[in-house]
C-alpha cells in the first residue's frame, strides 16, 4: 500500500521540477468544498495552486503518484482546460446538431457543464470524455517524457491485476488503455480511436468530436446510477478549473482594451489640439464616441472578471499559489499517540507598503541603542585562546615543556611557543515566532468603564441634531494595541542582531482549522535587514487563531536546515494555543497546551533552545505546563517587551 505521507516532500519538488512551478501536494479529502461539488476522492484532481491525489493507493510502490501528478499536468499541457463551448461548436459538426443552449442556464456556466449537459445521460458523457482525454494525454506523456514509461508500465500492470475483465466499453477502454492486448470484437473500433487520440497533433476537440460520435452506442447499455450522478445544473472540479482559466483569458482581453483606451485617449487629445487650429470638429466626435464605446466595454470586462474570481474563489477556496505548504504531526495526549500529517502549514511572504514604516523607524531611533548595548556585553563570549602560535600574549607553558623534551631527545623542537585570544565567529541562528491571533487587535489597556452615576443627559451632545455646535474636538493619540508593541520588538531586535552579525529570522503566524495554520515570513535568517523587512514587520496584522503546535514544529525544521551550531527559537504570544479544532472539544484548551508542549520538546531534542514570552498576565498556569525547564517569561508592562526580548536573547547565547 503506498501512502502519500510518505512522498509528499519529494513528490512536490518532482511536481515542481516538471511544472516549472509550485504545486500544492494534498490528499483528496483535503479539499474543503468537496461536498458541494461533484468529487471523487478516490481519483486524481487539480485546482488552480493543488493537486490533490488519493491518501492511499493500493500500489506496490510510491511511483504510482507520480504517474498520477503527471497526468494531472498533462491536462494543463495538453490545454484540455482551454476547451470553449464556442470553439466546439463552430469546429465539431456533430456537437453542434446535438447541443441546445439551455433555457435557465447561468451566464457564466463553465464549458464542461454545458458540453456534457447536451447529452441525455451527462455522466455518461462524462466519463467517455475522461477516457478519451486519457487517451491523448497518455500519447503526450509517452512521447515527452520518455522516463516515465517504466513507472506507467508498472502502475497499469498493477491496475490490471486489480480490475476483473468484462464486456463494459469502458472497462475494455482503460485495460486497454493499460497495455493488455485486447481481444474483444464489440469495442474494437473503441481500442482503434483511443489509439488514434494517443498520436500527435490531436486536440481536445478531436476528444470531444469522438465523444459525439460514440455517445449513442454506449449509452443505450446504461442508466444514470450505474455510473454515478452528474445533473446539468451541478459542476465539477474540472468545470471550474475551465472557468479559472477562462477568467485568465478575460485578463488578457481587458489588457489590449486598456492598450485601446489609452491610444484612443491619445487621438483624441491630437485632435483637441488640431481643433483649437480651426479645423472640424469630426475627428472630436469620432474620438469622444470610440473612447466611451471602449471604456464601457472595459468597465463591463472588468465587473464580469470580478464576479467570476469571487465565484471560483467560493468554490475552490483562496488562492495559495504565492504560498508553499508542509504538513506536521499533531501529538493527542488523549490517545497518548501522533496524528500522522495531521496539520498543514502554509509558508506565505509579507509584503507591504513603504508608507507604514515611518513609525517602526521613529522606534528603532529610541530603543536600539538600549537593547545593543546589553546585546553587546554577550560579545567576549566570542573570544577563545589558541595555543601553540608563533606570537602571541602569554606563553604556552605545554608548549615549552614539550620542545625542551624534543631537544634533549635530539629532535628539532616546534617553535610555536605562545598562545593568544582569537575572536571566534558567533554560530547562532534565531528565529521569533510572533503570535498574529486576533487577540493582539487588543488595546494594551482596555478601557475605563463609563461611570453611569454621574450620568446627566442634558449635558450630552445630540448627536441627532445636524445643527448643534460640537463642543471642541481634542486631538487623541491613537490606541496603542498589542500588535504594536510586537512589532517594534521586533523592529528593534531586528537593528541590534543586525549589528551583532547573528543569523536571525522573524515570522508571525495565525490560522484556521487544522489544515490552515498559516506561517507569515518577514524576515529569512539568510536576508538582509532592509526596507523590505521594515515593510514586511510593518505588515504583521492580527489574523485568526493561534496553534502554536505546528507553527512551532515548522520553525524547527527551519533553524535545523539552516546549519548554525546554536539554534535559538524564541515564540512571542499573548495567549494560550487555541483553534476552531484544536482537541475534539472547542472548549478543551487542554489539548492545544499539551502539543504545544510536546513541539517545544521535540525542539529542544533536536538541540534547538526554546522560550516563550507572553504579554498575557495570566499566563504562569499554561506556561508552568507548556514550558520545559521554565522557559519563560510573563511580561508584565507590555512596554517593557522590546527590553525583556533583549535580556532572555542575552542570556540564552551568551552561554
Amino acid at each position: 500500500m503506498a501512502e502519500l505521507a510518505a512522498c509528499e516532500d519529494t513528490l512536490s519538488l518532482f511536481t515542481e521540477g516538471i511544472a516549472g512551478r509550485y504545486f500544492h501536494i494534498k490528499a483528496t479529502q483535503e479539499f474543503a468544498n468537496a461536498r458541494r461539488l461533484i468529487f471523487d476522492t478516490a481519483r486524481a484532481a487539480q485546482s488552480s495552486d493543488a493537486i490533490y491525489l488519493p491518501e492511499q493507493v493500493d500500489a506496490p510502490d510510491h511511483s504510482c503518484y507520480r504517474v498520477l501528478v503527471m497526468e494531472q499536468l498533462g491536462l494543463r499541457e495538453c490545454s484540455t482546460f482551454s476547451f470553449r463551448m464556442a470553439d466546439g461548436l463552430a469546429k465539431v459538426p456533430e456537437l453542434q446538431a446535438r447541443y441546445q443552449p439551455p433555457k435557465n442556464s447561468s451566464a457564466r456556466a463553465g464549458d464542461f457543464q454545458l458540453l456534457f449537459g447536451a447529452f441525455e445521460q451527462s455522466s455518461i458523457a462524462a466519463e467517455l470524455f475522461n477516457m478519451l482525454e486519457k487517451a491523448r494525454i497518455q500519447g503526450y506523456l509517452l512521447r515527452t517524457y520518455p522516463g516515465l514509461k517504466r513507472h506507467l508500465r508498472a502502475y497499469h500492470d498493477h491496475l490490471l491485476s486489480e480490475q476483473g475483465v468484462d464486456e463494459d466499453p469502458f472497462n475494455c477502454g482503460y485495460r486497454h488503455l493499460w497495455g493488455e492486448p485486447f481481444t474483444h470484437p464489440l469495442w474494437e473500433g473503441l481500442t482503434n480511436i483511443l489509439d488514434q487520440l494517443g498520436q500527435p497533433d490531436t486536440t481536445v476537440f478531436d476528444s470531444v468530436a469522438w465523444l459525439c460520435r460514440l455517445y449513442d452506442d454506449i449509452a443505450s447499455l446504461y442508466v444514470i446510477p450505474e455510473i454515478g450522478p452528474y445533473a446539468p445544473e451541478e459542476e465539477t472540479l474540472t468545470d471550474w478549473m475551465n472557468r479559472e482559466q477562462r477568467v485568465e483569458e478575460w485578463e488578457d482581453e481587458l489588457k489590449k482594451l486598456d492598450a485601446q483606451v489609452l491610444a484612443v485617449e491619445m487621438m483624441e487629445a491630437e485632435a483637441l489640439d488640431a481643433e483649437r487650429g480651426d479645423t472640424s470638429e469630426g475627428a472630436v466626435r469620432d474620438a469622444e464616441v470610440e473612447l466611451k464605446s471602449l471604456a464601457d466595454e472595459r468597465d463591463t470586462l472588468k465587473r464580469r472578471i470580478d464576479m467570476e474570481k469571487s465565484s471560483v474563489q467560493h468554490a475552490l477556496g483562496p488562492d495559495r499559489t504565492a504560498a508553499r505548504s508542509y504538513r506536521y504531526d499533531e501529538w493527542d495526549y488523549l490517545q497518548r499517540r501522533y496524528l500522522t500529517h495531521w496539520c498543514r502549514v502554509y509558508e506565505e511572504i509579507l509584503g507591504g507598503d513603504a508608507d507604514d514604516t515611518a513609525a517602526l523607524t521613529d522606534v528603532i531611533r529610541r530603543f536600539q541603542p538600549q537593547v545593543q548595548k546589553q546585546l553587546e556585553q554577550i560579545r567576549p563570549t566570542g573570544l577563545q585562546r589558541v595555543s601553540r602560535v608563533p606570537d602571541g600574549d602569554e606563553l604556552d607553558l605545554n608548549a615549552i615543556i614539550e620542545a625542551r623534551q624534543d631537544i634533549r631527545a635530539g629532535s628539532s623542537p616546534d617553535e610555536r611557543f605562545y598562545s593568544r585570544k582569537e575572536r571566534m565567529h558567533r554560530d547562532v541562528c534565531a528565529i521569533f515566532l510572533v503570535d498574529l491571533s486576533a487577540s493582539t487587535d487588543d488595546p494594551i489597556e482596555p478601557p475605563a468603564p463609563f461611570d453611569w452615576d454621574n450620568y446627566d443627559p442634558d449635558a450630552q451632545e445630540n448627536l441627532r441634531d445636524p445643527w448643534l455646535e460640537p463642543e471642541e474636538e481634542v486631538d487623541e493619540a491613537p490606541q496603542r494595541k498589542i500588535i504594536d508593541i510586537q512589532r517594534e520588538a521586533m523592529v528593534v531586535m531586528a537593528s541590534a542582531l543586525e549589528a551583532l552579525g547573528d543569523s536571525y529570522g522573524i515570522y508571525g503566524f495565525s490560522g484556521y482549522g487544522k489544515d490552515c495554520v498559516e506561517v507569515y515570513v518577514a524576515k529569512e535568517p539568510n536576508d538582509g535587514f532592509s526596507t523590505r523587512t521594515l515593510e514586511a514587520i510593518a505588515a504583521m496584522k492580527p489574523k485568526r487563531s493561534t496553534r502554536m503546535g505546528p507553527a512551532i514544529r515548522h520553525s524547527t525544521h527551519k533553524l535545523m536546515q539552516s546549519g548554525h551550531a546554536m539554534k535559538v527559537l524564541m515564540v512571542i504570544s499573548d495567549g494560550f494555543p487555541q483553534d476552531s479544532d484544536y482537541g475534539p472539544e472547542r472548549g478543551n484548551h487542554d489539548y492545544g497546551v499539551e502539543d504545544t508542549a510536546k513541539a517545544l520538546q521535540e525542539a529542544q531534542q533536536k538541540g534547538v533552545e526554546t522560550f516563550c514570552v507572553t504579554v498575557d498576565r495570566s499566563g504562569q498556569d499554561y506556561l508552568r505546563r507548556m514550558c520545559p525547564d521554565a522557559r519563560y517569561l510573563v511580561i508584565e508592562e507590555m512596554e517593557d517587551l522590546p527590553d525583556q526580548l533583549s535580556k532572555v536573547y542575552a542570556a540564552l547565547t551568551g552561554r
